[in-house]
């Protein structure tokens, strides 16, 4: 503060709140908008001055700080603004006498209206309302005095406000309010700018861009109301966000269309990913918020899909003609809704030959003459259902079948599942395809055959499209019904995309199922959605693994730990696994390992049509087991108490597992990506360093494992090479126990047999030590002096050898009595026979070393000459 007559002055200063005066630029955050728009963050500190500064003290701070344009006083009634605009024209008056007049005069007396204060927490909107209603004649100021929560004062001049608020207008005029994303309008200035800044530089452009149309969202507004679906177009945005890059233009152009415009290089497979990548964020299901009348909420989760378009300047495309960046966004456009004529949730590259609103003749031909060909098998009955056996693991014992449909089509020959089932699904066709095929299996499944097991399951595919029909219970029990199948032995495969689509009216329809007693199985897992979340929410019964993760699960560690994770995590919940795809004994062997229940696939059997050979099959049901459980694994994964570790043929850590930490310190993200040989001890890299290059990675062997707290502990460790087809190493699997405790009791005795061996060669004493038969196992030096023997001539002997006849008796009874726990120890007189005959009367004290059994294991005896 600067008092009377000092001129000295104090800057009260918010610490680390508005040291900076210059205006904060509005720039899109990539996570939540744009910055907000608050008084505080356009203060500067303010300079106070003491509330009895006189104008001429004043006058002479204004005039030694050039750049000054304010300072604050505290009044008795709160802050004062001192504007030196207003001060200098007060000063100067209309006659030029103002300084003369005024000199000694204290400010406060001078200051006529109240100042503008206002929290620093009030909206730079707020301030501008402020000062523009104490715009009239007199009450003009330049900056409004700004209050924090701890006391100290900042100001926020008024032409900083004004292009804030002038900032903040032009922000909303280019971004969307919803998702604060850049808009249309945004979109095609920025083509524009782009266009003459290429034009200028006399430079080509190469651009991509990505024309994004949510797939049935127009659903979640009809069903659940726009407030969620506001919801989930803010969720869209952000993932769009997430997955863009640096430079990469992001706006929604509207409704639930949206663009990304990337303007550095791309190649077209680049294009594609990001595309495949864009489908896979709008397919991930939706978490919003529904409050019902009485104000409560809860929380739904909802799927949509997404086509996405991509046009792309590319000169190696010299077929796609792009002459400006307005053009790609047509051609974006087109190719958007070409993936939506192709089926939606999926995305497309923008062709010449691609015609808006309409497929070429050719595929719009193939596409009709399937459609009516499978209307025409339907209604027939022409389609055949296929059985492919499930077995149980280990045995191989057939428990169950899986009902397949299957088209043959006399002009289009065998028309694969993968064809048909979509064209079904998207004209309707599906809900009659599969209520044949429902009824069909519950039909052909009841019949009782010669040598089938009575109880075998049959396992029938379900829709997505069915389980939204209302009457989908009713359907299936009316099969029951007719067919005269058991409940327990139908299941039914439900897919993840069928069970998101709408999570609680699914589970709803299917506890209604399980109450009858129909099994349920989620199909295809891993290959969507799948969360804990949907494993608990629905009834199931079972879980299959997709075949893409059984493919590679003999021959690739990270496949073999996600299978194991999928198993342990459904029999932690009471599920049984069933593992799809299974073509060799190695997946087979590598599935019985992991605990797996059931599998089925060619190595089993392949889908068959109801035959001789189809009964031949499914009479398997008894005999020895298929696969011996016991057996090591191609894959060898530890037990709970073990490390696993997969390395590179270089030692370079791919993956850990959770038992890391608990076993050497380190969380496994610590380890991934670090040289193996950097947590072992020197000793066991030298090891290592000495072995044959080509059989390094495989055995057995134990090493000194360096652990996080300093110290050092022992692993028994078992590696495995998995190796490509032409036998070149891929990675190393290595699955360690910790034997510190071990090694620690093997130094232990190590060191107790030292000090007993110390203390037996060394006594003054004879002493002997025999076996519970009586021979001796050792001796020391000072009885082999006493009877004048060699050890040689002593160990291996019965004692009862060189002791004296007449002492037999007494020499059994007392050890009877050690054996049988008569006595523990005992005393007597022994005359041993030296080497020439001599007879050495010498004193004995015996007692016995017994095993946890309490078996005498060894009699010590100590002897002294009498």
């Amino acid at each position: 503060m600067i008092a009377p007559g000092s001129g000295r002055v104090t800057r009260s200063v918010s610490a680390g709140r508005a040291a900076d005066a210059t205006v904060m630029e509005w720039v899109r955050d990539r996570a939540a908008g744009t910055t907000g728009g608050l008084l505080g963050d356009l203060s500067v500190a303010a300079v106070v001055v003491d509330a009895t500064i006189r104008a001429n003290e004043l006058d002479e701070l204004f005039r030694r700080e050039e750049d000054l344009r304010c300072v604050v006083l505290r009044g008795p009634d709160g802050p004062v603004l001192v504007a030196r605009s207003w001060f200098e024209m007060t000063m100067t008056g209309r006659l030029g006498y103002g300084r003369l007049l005024h000199a000694r005069t204290p400010i406060l007396e001078m200051i006529l209206e109240p100042s503008l204060v206002m929290g620093h927490d009030s909206t730079v909107a707020a301030a501008a309302s402020a000062v523009i209603a104490r715009r009239s004649p007199g009450t003009a100021a330049d900056a409004v005095v700004v209050e924090w929560e701890d006391g100290s004062l900042g100001v926020a001049f008024v032409s900083t406000v004004f292009e804030r608020l002038a900032r903040q207008y032009a922000h909303q005029s280019w971004h969307d309010p919803l998702t604060m994303l850049p808009n249309r309008r945004y979109l095609i200035e920025q083509i524009q700018s782009l266009e003459l800044q290429r034009a200028d530089a006399g430079t080509s452009w190469q651009a991509v861009l990505f024309y994004v149309d949510l797939d049935r969202f127009k659903d979640v507004n009809d069903q659940l109301g726009h407030g969620a679906g506001d919801q989930v177009l803010t969720q869209f945005a952000s993932r769009l966000l997430s997955v863009s890059r640096v430079g990469d233009v992001v706006v929604r152009l509207g409704g639930d269309e949206f663009a990304i415009l990337a303007t550095s290089p791309l190649t077209v497979a680049q294009a594609g990913a990001l595309a495949s990548r864009l489908v896979l964020e709008a397919a991930a299901p939706f978490v919003v918020e529904l409050a019902d009348a009485a104000g409560a909420v809860t929380e739904r989760t909802v799927t949509i899909g997404a086509s996405v378009g991509v046009a792309h300047s590319d000169l190696s495309l010299p077929s796609v003609l792009v002459t400006s960046l307005e053009v790609l966004l047509k051609q974006a456009d087109i190719a958007m809704y070409r993936a939506k004529e192709q089926g939606r949730g999926r995305s497309t590259l923008y062709d010449p030959q691609i015609r808006t609103g309409q497929e070429t003749s050719e595929a719009t031909t193939a596409r009709r003459r399937m459609e009516r060909s499978l209307r025409a098998a339907i209604d027939q009955g022409s389609l055949t259902v296929h059985y492919q056996p499930v077995v149980d693991l280990p045995s191989g014992r057939v428990i169950g079948v899986e009902a397949l449909a299957r088209w043959h089509d006399p002009v289009l020959g065998n028309v694969p599942p993968d064809q048909f089932i979509p064209v079904a699904e998207q004209t309707g066709l599906i809900n009659d395809l599969g209520e044949w095929v429902l009824r069909t299996a519950c039909r052909q499944g009841a019949v009782s055959t010669v040598g089938v097991d009575d109880e075998l399951t049959v396992a029938v595919n379900v829709s997505p499209v069915q389980l939204a029909q209302p009457g989908f219970v009713a359907v299936v029990l009316s099969a029951l019904e007719d067919s005269g199948l058991a409940a327990r032995r139908l299941c039914l495969e439900i897919t993840e995309t069928a069970a998101v689509a709408d999570l609680e009216a699914t589970a709803e329809q299917l506890r209604e199922l399980r109450g009858h007693g129909v099994q349920i199985a989620l199909d295809d897992f891993g290959t969507g959605h799948s969360s804990l979340t949907m494993l608990r929410a629905l009834p199931l019964t079972t879980v299959k693994i997709d075949r893409s993760f059984v493919e590679n699960v003999a021959r690739s560690a990270q496949d073999a730990v996600l299978v194991r994770m999928v198993i342990e995590t459904a029999h932690v919940l009471g599920l049984r696994v069933c593992a799809e795809g299974i073509e060799d004994a190695d997946q087979a062997a590598q599935l019985v390992a992991l605990g797996c229940d059931t599998a089925q696939g060619w190595y089993f059997g392949m889908p068959e049509p109801p035959s001789e050979r189809l009964t031949r099959a499914l009479r398997w049901t008894v005999g020895p087991d298929m696969f011996d459980a016991s057996a090591p694994a191609p894959v060898p994964l530890g037990a709970a108490d073990e490390l696993i570790l997969v390395t590179t043929p270089e030692h370079v850590i791919t993956y850990a597992s959770s038992t890391a930490q608990g076993l050497v310190g380190w969380t496994p993200q610590q380890l991934v990506g670090t040289p193996v040989l950097d947590h072992l001890h020197p000793e066991s890299v030298a090891r290592l360093a000495s072995l044959d290059p080509t059989t390094v990675h495989d055995g057995r062997a134990t090493h000194r494992v360096r652990h996080r707290d300093g110290g050092e502990r022992w692993f028994d460790t078992r590696s495995k090479a998995l190796r490509d087809e032409d036998g070149t190493v891929r990675e190393v699997i290595s699955v360690g126990r910790d034997v510190s405790a071990v090694r620690r009791t093997q130094g232990e005795l190590a060191d107790s047999e030292q000090k007993f061996r110390h203390v037996f060669d060394d006594a003054p004493t004879g002493m002997v030590l025999s076996g519970s038969d009586g021979r001796m196992l050792r001796v020391n030096p000072a009885f082999t002096a006493m009877v004048g023997r060699v050890p040689a001539d002593l160990v291996g002997r019965l004692e009862a050898e060189i002791i004296d006849p007449g002492d037999h008796a007494e020499e059994a009874a007392r050890l009877g009595a050690l054996r049988d726990g008569t006595v523990s120890s005992f005393r007597l007189v022994r005359r041993y026979l030296g080497h020439d005959g001599v007879v050495v009367p010498a004193e004995v004290r015996a007692s016995v070393i017994r095993d946890d059994a309490g078996g005498v294991v060894y009699v010590m005896g100590q002897v002294s000459p009498r």
